[in-house]
């Protein structure tokens, strides 16, 4: 009886950890991706389980899994080694929740943050509105308000360069493409926000994007960095849509996974909110920020310059 148990709850796990990897073929299979986290502790849970009541083929069977499933978690608590930096450039991206109004928390998380570049999700006129008083601290800003939770907004200390709104999928949502200069070094940034991948439509609309990034990236061929909520974690094997061939890399690499979404319910919560860096440029702090009132938390990066 204790064995039934045991493998129709290993079956109840294993079946959505694999349907995960058919991601690729549809939106339904790519939602099973983004709880790798889950299905190791699940697996874990098996294990040990199973290997307390004396259950050796079953507790084997577990552990297995739970190796498997967490194999790929592994490289982003691996200590990475720490630049000596004499200065950072402080980046901050933040979906904002159009319908969250919780705006004097924001701003005073700005403040206190005090970054020198930020990335807005989510802006709507009520957004831009409310935060228009950051316009003192930031002189440099792109915009491109809309009402339809795929406004973007970039606010910098720094000269933006050459900027240009573009397109990048048929789903006609807005991306911004600029050039920072950092300590004389060149630097290009991506801000993007694809749709999410809920109905077959906006699963393409978001795959096409992941590619023309992609494509974007391998013509740049230089410094750059990718920002924004892409509403799919790194474990969907659509997210190689984005790196493959080109040297992005996570820069939550030695960090942590840091979970951003959802921050209302902390207990399934997934990385959705991503900055990727090429190869040239090194990471000296990555983190989560506090509860704004969106549904994710803001993340903020420094970059060595």
């Amino acid at each position: 009886m204790k064995a039934k148990v045991f493998w129709g709850m290993f079956v109840l796990g294993l079946l959505p950890f694999l349907i995960g990897f058919l991601g690729k073929y549809h939106w339904v299979l790519d939602g099973f991706s983004h709880f790798r986290v889950y299905y190791c502790f699940y697996f874990m849970f098996l294990g040990v389980g199973a290997l307390s009541l004396k259950m050796k083929k079953e507790a084997i069977a577990g552990l297995v899994f739970f190796l498997l499933s967490g194999i790929g978690l592994v490289k982003y608590y691996v200590p990475i080694d720490k630049v000596d930096s004499v200065a950072d450039i402080k980046i901050l991206s933040i979906n904002l929740l159009s319908s969250n109004n919780n705006s004097d928390e924001v701003l005073d998380f700005i403040i206190n943050e005090d970054p020198d570049l930020i990335v807005l999700q989510e802006v709507n006129q009520k957004w831009d509105t409310n935060l228009s008083s950051l316009g003192s601290k930031f002189p440099f800003k792109l915009t491109e308000i809309r009402e339809d939770n795929f406004g973007l907004v970039v606010l910098s200390k720094v000269e933006l360069i050459d900027p240009e709104k573009i397109i990048l999928s048929n789903s006609g949502v807005p991306s911004f493409y600029f050039k920072i200069n950092m300590d004389s070094k060149e630097t290009y940034l991506i801000a993007t926000h694809p749709l999410p991948p809920i109905g077959t439509d906006y699963f393409d609309y978001r795959n096409e994007q992941f590619t023309n990034l992609n494509e974007m990236v391998k013509t740049l061929n230089c410094r750059t960095v990718l920002i924004g909520d892409l509403n799919t974690t790194s474990f969907s094997p659509n997210f190689n849509r984005i790196t493959d061939g080109t040297s992005l890399r996570d820069s939550r690499l030695g960090f942590g996974l840091q979970p951003s979404w959802n921050a209302q319910i902390p207990f399934i919560s997934v990385a959705i909110d991503h900055v990727l860096v090429s190869k040239e440029i090194e990471v000296t702090d990555r983190r989560t920020g506090a509860d704004i009132g969106s549904d994710h938390f803001p993340v903020i990066i420094k970059i060595a310059i």
